[in-house]
């Protein structure tokens, strides 16, 4: 075993380095306790033994300056962010040293060790924004490199309420933010009944898998306009002599695991200024002034 000296500290009985191609080292894994000193406080890397919950992954990776990229902590320590103190077991970090990612656990979901044992691990946290106040489980916080938060991702099965432009909406998976702190993007937690150019729409998504709440199926525009929405109703155009020209309804899937399931996909709406794109089984553009649109369940 080795050791290797950093600007954060020495990284003692490191094993399975990488190094990027100036030596410089990128990632390892420590098998003895080691302290790195950083902005945040003197902070732990995991050196213990895997078990049947903890991720074989890097201890600690670096970027090819040298600067911390990411810290797998030996306990949950709690970090100071400019949400306030929140208790951490895995960080990563942009490259000028403010926080990227931060996540409260960072299990390894398997047949030994399951979503519902991580779950009774998780502690709710309380967050107080200007659209929303919730004390809830959450995976993770998304950081901007100016320290302004870019997302914060619900642990599955929690949901909160949203006050938006278009009303209050039961959001799931979590919620995305412009740098200025307004709201990006959310992913409704059912069908949700809102206004749109063309009328009234239900967004929804059945299909989110909500991973991350980075990108969510409802998006807003820097001026808060409605910019993209997922919904499973039908839309038929008609021209301004009151031709139907277009039709368009959520195509079918067959499940991969069960062939009398079927999925239904929903079309993605996108406005801009006069105009509005579909995407179907391609993407179809209309000018709002220039149409009429009927909307159907």
């Amino acid at each position: 075993m080795m050791d290797s000296q950093t600007s954060y500290g020495t990284l003692f009985d490191i094993c399975s380095p990488s190094y990027y191609k100036d030596h410089v080292l990128e990632s390892c894994v420590l098998q003895k306790r080691s302290v790195l000193r950083t902005p945040y406080g003197e902070l732990i890397p995991h050196y213990r033994e895997e078990d049947l919950r903890h991720k074989y992954i890097p201890s600690v990776v670096f970027y090819a300056s040298g600067k911390l990229k990411s810290i797998t902590l030996n306990e949950i320590t709690p970090i100071e962010t400019p949400l306030g103190k929140i208790p951490a077991e895995f960080i990563t970090f942009h490259e000028n040293g403010t926080l990227k990612k931060i996540f409260p656990l960072n299990g390894k979901i398997s047949a030994y060790w399951t979503e519902d044992m991580e779950a009774e691990l998780a502690k709710p946290l309380a967050f107080n924004f200007a659209f929303a106040a919730f004390t809830k489980k959450i995976i993770s916080l998304t950081f901007y490199n100016t320290k302004a938060l870019k997302s914060l991702t619900l642990f599955p099965g929690e949901t909160i309420d949203i006050t938006t432009d278009l009303g209050v909406i039961s959001v799931k998976t979590g919620f995305s933010l412009y740098p200025d702190g307004s709201l990006k993007s959310i992913e409704p937690a059912k069908p949700a009944k809102i206004k749109t150019p063309i009328g009234e729409l239900r967004a929804f998504d059945p299909l989110s898998i909500g991973i991350h709440a980075d990108t969510n199926s409802l998006e807003f525009g820097e001026n808060k306009q409605l910019k993209k929405v997922k919904t499973l109703n039908n839309i038929a155009i008609f021209n301004e002599k009151g031709e139907q020209i277009h039709a368009f309804s959520p195509f079918k899937k067959r499940s991969p695991l069960d062939d009398d399931i079927y999925f239904s996909l929903p079309l993605q709406l996108e406005f801009n200024k006069d105009s509005l794109t579909i995407e179907h089984d391609a993407k179809y553009s209309f000018k709002l002034s220039n149409h009429k649109f009927f909307i159907s369940a």
